[in-house]
């Protein structure tokens, strides 16, 4: 999730020099922020229950923005997953976020396969925190494919399918359909990513955010040429979603972006890139681009057909 402090573009390969001072400028204004809202509630004692209660969900989304993403509760979200790399030595990395769509079948993001340098061969289901992962469900990599057109300059179609070698015992999450996309207004990002790199904490503990989808293309008359210059994306492939402080960063990139339709948690999109990000920008919070899965589908199932796998 997004931390204002990040020195890093979450989903691309650009980097910026830390800036000490400013970092410290921001935690000391976090700072204060928090104490005015733990203030606020305290004070709020007095008030009827059900006043306290409705004021005190307002002060939780006031905190979740500062610290980028709440945790979730232990055993949510369990399919989605940490996306990493064994040695022979038996030494693991864990760099990336997924989703499990099908009981053998992991999505990340294409740019998380770095040849030489990171090959995903491992993921680990049911997993908040990668330094406890006693419960997790740790499951090998049988074959990886990234979309085809997919390109590391553009960034568009940035799809990752990993073909586990055993079926996994966690529940897969749903696929949202079009329509169920197109009528979407807010989304729910989960990820394992870093909240502030520069300390002994970060990346590697699953948190949550609830945003506004700020850009979508709904009907094919929808005209969103200003907007795609302005963010970077491709509205035919991809949505736009949050900003103002609530996104993802480094580490998120694959994580699913859920929408509820009906009750129902399913599966909209996967985080791509920051929305419009430029050298001297903050890299995260100010939005983030998502692939949308249904437009990835066709290329999803040719890769299950031919590792023997019928995806409905």
């Amino acid at each position: 999730m997004n931390n204002k402090y990040f020195s890093e573009c979450a989903q691309c390969s650009q980097t910026d020099t830390f800036d000490a001072k400013q970092a410290f400028e921001r935690l000391s204004q976090d700072y204060v922020e928090l104490v005015d809202i733990v203030e606020a509630y305290m004070s709020q004692a007095a008030l009827e229950r059900r006043t306290r209660n409705s004021n005190a969900i307002e002060f939780a989304k006031r905190i979740a923005r500062i610290n980028g993403g709440i945790k979730v509760l232990q055993g949510e979200y369990p399919e989605c997953c940490l996306i990493g790399q064994e040695f022979s030595n038996g030494a693991m990395i864990w760099e990336c976020t997924g989703v499990l769509i099908h009981p053998q079948i992991v999505l990340s993001a294409a740019h998380c396969y770095i040849p030489t340098i990171f090959i995903p061969n491992i993921v680990a289901l049911k997993s908040e925190n990668k330094d406890n992962l006693r419960d997790a469900e740790i499951v090998a990599v049988h074959k990886t494919r990234i979309h085809p057109d997919y390109s590391s300059i553009q960034r568009f179609n940035d799809i990752l399918v990993l073909i586990l070698e055993t079926e996994s015992k966690v529940a897969p999450v749903a696929i949202a359909s079009t329509n169920e996309i197109n009528e979407a207004t807010k989304t729910t990002l989960v990820g394992f990513g870093k909240t502030d790199p520069n300390a002994s904490q970060g990346f590697g503990i699953k948190r949550e955010v609830e945003v506004d989808i700020t850009h979508i293309r709904r009907t094919p008359m929808d005209d969103l040429n200003d907007a795609e210059r302005w963010l970077n994306f491709e509205s035919d492939i991809e949505f736009v979603a949050g900003g103002d402080g609530f996104d993802t960063c480094r580490g998120d990139s694959g994580g699913p972006a859920y929408i509820l339709v009906k009750g129902e948690r399913k599966l909209a999109g996967l985080t791509a890139r920051a929305a419009g990000w430029s050298p001297g920008d903050l890299p995260c919070g100010q939005g983030g681009v998502y692939t949308r899965i249904d437009t990835g589908l066709d290329f999803v199932r040719e890769v299950a057909s031919q590792a023997g796998i019928q995806l409905d």
